[in-house]
């Protein structure tokens, strides 16, 4: 399994509506992303916005993301959280920066 982290920016006048919304995650989203890949997936959020993510998959992030690009479900979420990231109205999944793993206790 490789490991994924990746930052986004989310919106700080946002943040509470976005942390609602990851209370109850779509079932069809949630096994979307599993099926494509995607496991032990977390998401951090600080005070200012940055979004820190986390997650484990077989592939590249690249695959991943490549996976969820041919769920239906992504479209919708996508187009439901576009608004709470900074990005003129982009969808979260085409501003991910992967950031490079420097450590790692086993």
């Amino acid at each position: 399994m490789n490991r994924i982290a990746f930052t986004l920016q989310v919106r700080p006048d946002m943040l509470d509506e976005y942390r609602r919304h990851h209370e109850a995650v779509w079932p069809e989203m949630l096994d979307a992303l599993r099926r494509t890949g995607w496991h032990r997936y977390s998401l951090f959020l600080r005070g200012d916005g940055l979004l820190l993510g986390y997650f484990e998959t077989p592939g590249t992030f690249q695959q991943a993301l490549d996976g969820m690009e041919n769920e239906e479900v992504n479209e919708r979420w996508q187009a439901l959280m576009a608004p709470y990231f900074e990005g003129e109205g982009k969808a979260a999944d085409t501003q991910m920066i992967e950031l490079d793993e420097v450590f790692h206790l086993d």
